[in-house]
């Protein structure tokens, strides 16, 4: 593997097992429509990123989602990698030489996948499987209800809790950055996260003013979305999230 004019990501031992559940996953995906040759499978990386990864504290080389998707067997019909930095999508170009499958794109994936997911359709006889790993706020609800609606698109989304609590959901609602709200909403598709976000306080207040406002922890707003993924998206089955640590044990995804 040449030397790329970029550092590649560093990633702790959470993402690694974050990238082996995604490689076991397309394995177990595409071994179930192996017995149907007429329905198409494609995969779709919406935050590629580079293909490759550094170990965190021994720099050992870790295989990207890009790298791993393009292993998995029974294959998949078709791949297509997003990402807004142009160096990573350069350095991907070189891991897929030859390949006539395989669609790369630089630049905002909210604007390219809602080109892309409406042509993923049950009655188009098509599915994919979408990995949906944005490095903090940077996905549009739109994206999310266009692969619920679908009815053909597994997706696997990383919920991005760090950047929620450090950039909008504050313990002072009054004081939380607009830009960061802003891009909770845009996330979240409205405002209805602050009904998840906070609740009244039981204490009165001394000079009747209304009741303060108490944020509530990550369980809830995390069950909160899992109920918009059913409800508003569309997804039939949304499965128990798994948290994703740093290494003080803080929860990222």
């Amino acid at each position: 593997m040449s030397t790329p004019a970029f550092r590649f990501d560093e990633v702790g031992a959470w993402s690694v097992i974050k990238l082996e559940i995604v490689e076991k996953f397309g394995v177990a995906y595409t071994k179930a429509f192996a017995n149907n040759p007429r329905l198409k499978k494609y995969y779709i990386d919406g935050f590629s990123g580079a293909g490759v990864h550094l170990a965190r504290g021994t720099g050992a080389v870790i295989e990207g989602s890009p790298a791993r998707a393009l292993k998995v067997q029974p294959p998949f019909d078709g791949f297509c990698f997003i990402d807004m930095n142009a160096d990573k999508t350069a350095h991907l170009q070189t891991l897929c030489q030859g390949r006539a499958d395989v669609d790369i794109h630089t630049g905002d994936c909210n604007s390219y996948l809602k080109e892309v997911l409406p042509t993923i359709r049950y009655e188009k006889y098509n599915r994919a499987l979408c990995l949906l790993d944005p490095y903090g706020l940077h996905l549009d609800w739109e994206v999310i209800a266009l692969a619920g609606a679908s009815r053909a698109v597994d997706m696997f989304l990383n919920f991005p809790v760090m950047d929620m609590n450090r950039n909008a959901i504050w313990h002072n609602p009054d004081k939380a950055p607009k830009g960061g709200i802003e891009r909770l909403n845009r996330f979240w598709g409205d405002e209805t996260w602050r009904d998840a976000a906070y609740v009244e306080s039981p204490q009165t207040n001394l000079f009747g003013d209304p009741p303060d406002l108490v944020k509530q922890g990550n369980d809830a707003i995390v069950a909160a979305f899992q109920k918009r993924l059913k409800e508003v998206a569309g997804f039939e089955h949304v499965p128990e999230p798994l948290a994703m640590r740093n290494s003080n044990n803080a929860v990222v995804y």
